[in-house]
């Protein structure tokens, strides 16, 4: 995605830092709309930015006594920060530069409540910041090379330091071929990181040397114990919720919606306030399909202009290849759903609202019990975890925060689910009303029984939003959430079977769509142009993967998928590793000709 970019200059030769800086940039400018600030380049240090020029337009950096910031995100709390710091400024680059020189000890950050990566350049006291959100979703990646620091909103910024020679982490392929997504702060080059959530790295110009801590962290959360009446706290979930999408959908906002058959996308859209303009809704499947008929019923109750962006065999794959480029090949293009419709969702609206988090904050559905560890290796957990393995006992160990739940936020979340929203940002503004602080700290003091099988979320939204929930049936189970609990397990079990019927009939070569499943990607792949090009590049004597995973293996499983076995999320891991060496080190597949 667009973002920051730069290095300190230890490393590199002086008459060859802004041709380097300028090809960062360009590494990381993936449309000719997006807007190119002026390299800026100091003594010791270089950075520059480039953007869609739809929030953050003034030029960076932003400069103050000395103090240079470039930042890529937002904050949506900036009258409680000015209000309770005395410090008012017009954009959140001044806003930062500001706080951070009446606190450089950077104390304020964990009140930010934003999406948001920073850089800022101390140029009195010779020091470099590194900065991200509380959870890590507006990425900065950094390097240490030849001494220096480097970083940059994408990992193949990197590329264009001189002398860096990308090495392949053998660990990374094995959790991106085994679970689809990196783990933790892992990337594809061995000595790259991801810098962690609510972190801050400091580099000293003079000493050459790094310092990281944790700025926020879930611990920091108060739990209120398990004595708390379910309808107070649905009624206050509500008030937060709506505050926190008002917060971030401003009315001279050309705001739209993506909207599923889930419940998520559909409460926030509900929750937009109305400012005398239609709010544009988007839908990404197939024709007929059930998440596209729900959502088509939700936007009908709010009135909102509502648009299938259809998703099949002749249109999924080909827009995908620079896909694999934008998100650094660390997102399986089976996933980048909606990424073929781009253009058109930048054409309706500018900000997307998504409904990112809600479910598994608010509707405990990845909730587990003891058992979820018994099959991970505790050590490896521990690790991740920065605690001693003996604390894997306790069941609560953040907080209310569950073991379970913090491994799927920084993993499954941040690393995987939130690349679709990085990729969909290539090209508009994405906000995640569901990651607003308040919200984030008041689900997680609640105890686990109110947010497991959707207990507290259903009263808040069958109350919150009545039209949206109570008649009109959600995807997952095919009936609205207002039926009993035992009927809507009913009608999913029938779902499941109707849905296992049509992939037996697939695999014995009967072709029926399920209307269940907005994707079809088992037939899709059999199908032409993604048939021969998956032959082309994975049968392919010239082929790069077969340095790191085994090409019997892959050629085997082709094989069996075009017979009509269903091996479909194995070769969209193996196409996409595959597109990612050659994007790298060939120099391939970075921008395609869609023709």
């Amino acid at each position: 995605m667009p973002g920051i970019v730069g290095f300190t200059t230890s490393a590199i030769n002086k008459a060859d830092c802004k041709r380097t800086l300028q090809e960062m940039q360009e590494l990381i400018t993936h449309d000719r709309s997006y807007k190119k600030d002026e390299l800026f380049c100091a003594e010791h240090m270089c950075a520059t930015r480039s953007h869609t020029d739809i929030v953050d337009r003034a030029p960076q950096p932003y400069s103050e006594s000395g103090i240079y910031v470039w930042l890529e995100g937002e904050f949506y709390n900036q009258a409680e920060l000015s209000g309770r710091t005395g410090v008012a400024s017009s954009t959140d680059p001044a806003l930062l530069a500001s706080l951070f020189r009446r606190s450089p000890d950077l104390s304020f950050l964990k009140n930010i409540d934003g999406i948001f990566s920073a850089v800022i350049y101390d140029s009195a006291q010779q020091k470099v910041y590194l900065v991200t959100d509380r959870y890590g979703l507006q990425y900065m990646y950094w390097t240490l090379h030849g001494g220096g620091l480097a970083w940059g909103s994408e990992v193949k910024a990197m590329l264009a330091l001189p002398g860096f020679k990308p090495k392949i982490d053998r660990q990374a392929t094995d959790e991106f071929l085994s679970i689809g997504y990196l783990l933790e702060d892992r990337t594809w080059f061995e000595g790259v990181e991801l810098l962690s959530p609510g972190s801050v790295l400091i580099w000293d110009l003079e000493e050459r040397s790094a310092e990281r801590y944790r700025y926020w962290w879930w611990d920091s959360i108060v739990t209120l114990g398990e004595r708390v009446d379910l309808v107070d706290a649905a009624e206050e979930l509500a008030r937060i919720f709506k505050k926190a999408v008002e917060e971030r959908s401003g009315p001279s906002d050309r705001v739209g919606a993506s909207l599923s058959g889930g419940l998520d996308s559909r409460a926030v859209l509900a929750a937009i306030p109305d400012y005398g303009k239609p709010v544009p809704s988007v839908t990404f499947g197939k024709d007929r399909s059930a998440d596209v008929k729900i959502a088509r019923m939700a936007a009908a109750v709010r009135g909102s202009p509502h648009y299938t962006m259809s998703l099949s065999g002749d249109n999924w794959l080909m827009p995908r290849l620079r896909g694999v480029w934008y998100t650094d090949g660390q997102f399986d293009l089976m996933n980048m759903h909606g990424f073929e419709s781009a253009g058109e969702m930048k054409a309706l609206f500018d900000i997307c609202m998504s409904g990112f988090l809600g479910d598994t904050m608010l509707g405990g559905s990845k909730l587990k019990n003891k058992e979820f560890f018994d099959v991970v290796n505790k050590n490896h957990i521990a690790a991740m975890m920065g605690c001693s393995p003996d604390l894997l006992g306790n069941f609560n160990l953040y907080a209310n925060l569950t073991k379970s739940d913090y491994y799927i936020f920084q993993n499954r979340l941040r690393r995987y689910i939130n690349l679709g929203v990085t990729l969909l940002q290539t090209a508009i503004v994405y906000r995640r009303p569901f990651c607003s602080n308040k919200l984030v700290e008041f689900a997680y003091s609640l105890p686990d029984s109110l947010r497991f099988h959707n207990k507290l979320y259903r009263v808040m939204l069958l109350d919150a939003f009545p039209e949206y929930f109570r008649t009109i049936p959600w995807q997952s189970s095919g009936v609205p959430i207002s039926w009993p609990q035992w009927a809507a397990k009913a009608a999913k079990v029938l779902n499941m079977a109707k849905s296992r019927g049509v992939g037996t009939l697939n695999r014995l070569g009967v072709r029926l769509s399920d209307p269940y499943h907005y994707t079809d990607y088992p037939n899709w792949i059999r199908q032409e142009p993604a048939s021969s090009f998956f032959q082309g590049l994975l049968a392919s004597p010239s082929a790069l993967y077969p340095e790191y995973i085994s090409e019997t293996e892959v050629r085997s499983r082709l094989e069996k998928h075009l017979e009509g076995a269903d091996f479909a999320i194995d070769l969209c891991r193996y196409l996409t590793f595959e597109l990612w060496l050659q994007q790298v080190f060939e120099g391939k597949y970075r921008e395609v000709d869609e023709s």
